[in-house]
């Protein structure tokens, strides 16, 4: 019984599916499958059911993977206590974040490899709900997403530490009489088009329940997970929007923007993680912490 076969099998129980257990430990999802049939002819035990939609755990693969997951979390420590000998930090650190929320993402990505070189690093792209799957079934140590205190929570035991707040400003094509105004309110957007971020994003819920306070719903002509997408569409002039005033720095169409009178709504984004992070999640976590500015 090898500590390899140990990895691949939990991550098999975890997920359910040889294919996103074989992504999460960057194997083929063959030389997967082929290990954990070693390890059950090297203990004569069947651990797993191979169904039309994925795996299942039989009794004898839920007893293991108590124990392998033991056995695993013993080993990281190990391999944490030596390092520290050494004075060096290995492993792999795996960072998650949404299209709306990625833009500084690479530079701090950039400072942490040059600080811990020995650290192999994955980042991979999602929708808020698909980061809080991976989050959950430990494929994540972190992600960067906006976050609302409205909002359904992320993942149970979820810790969110805040790593900006960004005033909104309501954009639209560049020769719009609004382009250039101050202190507009949200009843901008009554009875408009309106182009809005996907459901199920923080920035979402913050334009509908600003609206809603207002006594209004928006009326979304498009709705999409695309920066970009709604900077160019507003400079067409297709439909107006609310979006963090970051989002207009940059490449792009020309478009016109006003600001919103006081209370300016805010865009918060976060770090969010879980708490019982390996030693180099705890370790990208508090490095990019720092390097925001985290709260």
């Amino acid at each position: 019984m090898e500590l390899r076969q140990l990895e691949y099998f939990a991550a098999v129980a975890r997920h359910g599916h040889f294919g996103r257990a074989a992504d999460e430990v960057h194997v083929t999802q063959s030389a997967l499958s082929q290990q954990i049939a070693r390890l059950e002819r090297e203990l004569g035990l069947s651990l797993l059911s191979r169904t039309a939609k994925g795996a299942e755990l039989t009794p004898a693969g839920m007893d293991l993977r108590e124990h392998a997951e033991a056995i695993l979390q013993r080993a990281a420590q190990a391999r944490a206590a030596m390092d520290g000998h050494r004075g060096a930090v290995r492993g792999i650190a795996r960072i998650g974040a949404s299209s709306y929320d990625s833009a500084s993402v690479p530079a701090a990505l950039i400072a942490f490899h040059r600080a811990h070189p020995q650290v192999q690093l994955s980042f991979r792209h999602g929708s808020p709900g698909q980061l809080a799957e991976l989050l959950a079934g430990r494929m994540l140590d972190v992600a960067v997403l906006g976050v609302d205190e409205h909002s359904p929570p992320l993942a149970s035991g979820a810790v969110v530490r805040q790593i900006s707040a960004e005033p909104l400003r309501l954009v639209c094509a560049s020769d719009d009489p609004l382009a250039g105004a101050r202190d507009v309110t949200i009843e901008i957007l009554r009875g408009v088009p309106v182009i809005l971020p996907e459901r199920g994003t923080a920035l979402r819920e913050l334009v509908e329940r600003t609206c809603q306070a207002a006594g209004f719903s928006p009326l979304p002509l498009f709705e999409t997970s695309d920066p970009g997408a709604i900077r160019s569409l507003a400079s067409e002039g297709l439909g107006y929007s609310a979006v963090p005033d970051s989002w207009l720095s940059g490449e792009g169409p020309a478009v016109g923007v006003a600001s919103f009178a006081d209370p300016v709504p805010q865009y918060r984004v976060g770090l969010v993680h879980t708490a019982d992070l390996s030693p180099v999640g705890e370790l990208l976590v508090n490095e990019l912490a720092a390097f925001f500015g985290a709260s």
